[in-house]
């Protein structure tokens, strides 16, 4: 069965291999720090700050990309979302913002969520934020085109060699 909401096509099945490798140990190191958070949380309230997952999620970033570098990745593939898949991710962004939306303002749609101000609102999030996503699936299928051309150009010249 196609999937109806994105594109896949993965260029080196090797590569796939080494980013899972990394990735697997990324979230290992994530999970054991995520684990010691819960634990300053529980034992020493005082001392959390919410900006600690924050700074592992930045850290399991860093580690991820420079572990992948190390292991010898140049993965290339090509993702991006189908037209029905953009108007999915534009209603999931909408869903999430409005959602936060209402919770702030609730005095001002009267405890109603069926107030004439906030579904217009929801409305307009969607109007205004999905030409964004399309552009930045346009961003994606370009990049993709330019993998598969540098993955072919990379593999000639292996077979020139």
């Amino acid at each position: 069965m196609k999937n109806k909401f994105y594109y896949y096509q993965l260029l080196d099945e090797r590569e796939e291999q080494l980013m899972n490798k990394a990735g697997a140990e990324t979230f290992h190191i994530s999970i054991g720090l995520l684990f010691l958070t819960y634990l300053i949380a529980v034992l020493a309230p005082s001392l959390f700050n919410p900006s600690m997952m924050l700074i592992i999620i930045i850290i399991g970033t860093f580690y991820f990309f420079n572990r992948s570098r190390n292991l010898g990745v140049t993965y290339y593939s090509r993702f991006h979302f189908t037209i029905l898949g953009c108007l999915l991710l534009t209603l999931v962004i909408t869903a999430i913002l409005m959602f936060q939306n209402y919770q702030f303002n609730i005095e001002i749609y009267q405890h109603n969520p069926l107030n004439f101000k906030y579904l217009s609102a929801w409305i307009l999030t969607y109007v205004i934020y999905l030409p964004w996503v399309f552009i930045g699936n346009l961003g994606l299928k370009s990049y993709g085109e330019w993998a598969q051309k540098k993955y072919e150009k990379d593999m000639d010249e292996l077979e020139e060699i």
